[in-house]
């Protein structure tokens, strides 16, 4: 054999040992790095979570107690929430409340909206003083609000009634 047969044996022998290395040792060194590089991100995933965990329960406990502040109960619904605002601030300021119809739901898509209809009795001002109250204690939109001036003929005196409509709009 001359040199230039062992020279390529020689290169042949050391490509074929390097291939060999490779796949048996540093190919797998490189997948045990991706996988402790993809289980460090996922601890990290897991410590951000427990930590927007604790964050979302401090945030949960504040926002009861901001409703818990201005009496809402947490288990009551919106009608019986809308229908105490109203029923407080009549008795508040000697409004009537005459009617307070069951709401009306339209579900269009992934959208619920939610219409309540209510009729209160009482002198222009104060009315709008409930209607100011209303959109104050940001309860829903105010979609329309009629007045209408009625007269009860037993005893022959003129009364003014708005009727109010309060439309909430919830996402499914």
């Amino acid at each position: 054999m001359n040199n230039q047969q062992k020279n390529i044996g020689l290169l042949v022998g050391f490509l074929i040992t390097l291939f060999v290395v490779y796949n048996f040792a540093i190919k797998n060194t490189f997948e045990v790095k991706n996988k402790y590089s993809n289980l460090l991100k996922e601890k990290q995933l897991l410590n951000n979570a427990t930590n927007r965990t604790i964050y979302l329960a401090q945030k949960n406990n504040f926002l009861d107690s901001i409703l818990k502040s201005k009496n809402v109960s947490l288990k009551n619904s919106f009608q019986q929430t809308l229908l105490q605002k109203i029923t407080s601030f009549s008795e508040e300021k000697k409004l009537e409340v005459l009617a307070f119809d069951e709401p009306h739901e339209f579900i269009e898509k992934n959208t619920t909206v939610t219409t309540f209809s209510f009729e209160v009795k009482g002198d222009f001002s104060t009315l709008l003083k409930l209607i100011n109250h209303i959109e104050q204690q940001q309860l829903g939109e105010l979609i329309s609000i009629h007045f209408k001036k009625k007269k009860n003929y037993s005893k022959n005196r003129i009364y003014l009634t708005a009727t109010i409509f309060l439309q909430k709009i919830k996402n499914n």
